[in-house]
Order: C-alpha cells, then sequence, then structure tokens
C-alpha cells in the first residue's frame, strides 16, 4: 500500500512539472550526484599533499571497493554513519554490541520509538540501506573483541565512535599487531588507519592515527578527559 502512494504521488509531482525525472534508474546514480565529492577528490588546493594528482581514481575506489568499518552506533555513530553513506562510501561495516533504549531517542536519529529493544547497528543498517541507493551497510550486533584478526584486516579505514577508552586500547592494539616490518622499514600496505572520536557533554574531539606513523591511542592516554556525570532533576 504504502510502496504504491508513493509511486501515484510521484507520477502526479512528475506531471505537474514539481519534480524531474533523473533517468538514473535503479543505479541512484544520477547526473551530479558527487559534485560535492569532486570537488575535493578532483582538483587540487592550498591544503591538498605536494605529491596529489587530481583525477577520477580516488572517487572510483571510494565508490567501488573501498570497505570502512564503523565501531559505534550510538549517537557519534549514527553521525558518522549517515555521513558516510552520503559522501560515496558503500561498502560499510557497523559493530555494536548495545541494544536501543527509549533515552536514545532525542539524538540517536537513525532509531524510531519502534525500535527501542532492537540492535543498534542493525536497525541503523536497515535505515541506510533502506533509504540510500546502492548503500550495502553489514551489522554485527557483537562487542569487537569476538571478532578475529582476519575480520579487522579486510577494511581499508576504521572510524570510531566510542564511549569506552579500554574498547579504544583493544582496537588500537589490534591494528599495531599488522605493522610488519622489512629491513626495518614499515609496509605501507599493512597499515590501516584509524579515525577515532569522542564526546564528553558539550565538547567533541576526533584524530586520525596512522599506526606505525603517528601517536597511536596507547600513546596518548592522558589526552582522554575524565568522564563527568551530573544529577538529572
Amino acid at each position: 500500500e504504502e510502496p504504491e502512494k508513493k509511486r501515484r504521488r510521484l507520477e502526479e509531482l512528475l506531471a505537474d512539472g514539481m519534480a524531474v525525472d533523473g533517468g538514473c534508474g535503479d543505479t541512484g546514480d544520477w547526473e551530479g550526484r558527487w559534485n560535492h565529492v569532486k570537488k575535493f577528490l578532483e582538483r587540487s588546493g592550498p591544503f591538498t599533499h605536494p605529491d596529489f594528482e587530481p583525477g577520477t581514481q580516488a572517487l572510483d575506489f571510494l565508490l567501488s571497493t573501498c570497505k570502512v568499518l564503523v565501531i559505534g552506533a550510538g549517537g557519534l555513530g549514527c553521525e558518522l554513519l549517515k555521513n558516510l553513506a552520503l559522501s560515496g562510501f558503500r561498502q560499510i561495516h557497523v559493530i555494536d554490541m548495545d541494544t536501543i533504549d527509549v533515552s536514545n531517542l532525542n539524538r540517536q536519529f537513525l532509531f524510531r520509538p519502534k525500535d527501542v529493544g532492537r540492535p543498534k547497528a542493525e536497525v541503523a543498517a536497515e535505515f541506510l540501506n533502506s533509504r540510500i541507493p546502492n548503500c550495502a551497510v553489514v551489522a554485527y550486533f557483537k562487542k569487537i573483541q569476538d571478532m578475529d584478526e582476519s575480520f579487522y584486516r579486510q577494511f581499508h579505514i576504521i572510524v570510531c565512535g566510542l564511549d569506552s577508552i579500554i574498547a579504544r586500547r583493544w582496537i588500537n592494539g589490534m591494528l599495531m599487531s599488522f605493522l610488519h616490518y622489512e629491513d626495518g622499514v614499515l609496509d605501507p600496505s599493512s597499515i590501516i588507519p584509524l579515525i577515532d572520536g569522542g564526546t564528553e557533554g558539550f565538547k567533541g574531539n576526533v584524530r586520525v592515527i596512522i599506526p606505525g606513523m603517528t601517536a597511536c591511542v596507547e600513546c596518548t592516554l592522558e589526552l582522554y578527559p575524565p568522564q563527568t556525570t551530573g544529577a538529572l532533576y
């Protein structure tokens, strides 16, 4: 009933000139869809690396090859998943061990009242897959410690939206264990970048960690602020 109503409404809008057929068929790739991404992937700028060569390769990699893991599907995780999917990433995996509570609904916008009690990762994946063409989000209702080394090796980048120092240290240790050195030189192909983000109250932080090249989580534990709580009235 609902899909049929939507189809009829779309036909009415097209007939009245209130909508335009983009001609994308079932692919979801209408002309101009990725113009916002091309602006920084296909042209140089004042902050680009000296070795950067503008071209279509980066966008092609993003759309067809790049596999991303998002750890956490809470307040920050919902925002991360939405932004990744709308930026062209199609092979997105999300892992979270938590279920949806009614208190989550005011800020975790991928969930609805009917979803209370269900796994966050699964509901988030269903929401995005049903709304964004060609998006294939795979969900895991598990702890990160439940997955083995081969699971994490498949990803090109890992993005964390965690609220636990223990979990951060664990995934940091996993990625550091992947590093391979040959004659004392780090093999770049063994590196999986980690983007770590977090919030505390009205404050937030984000940083990029390149294992073996930049300071890691263990190197900078003192930078994480203590958790603050306040009374609810």
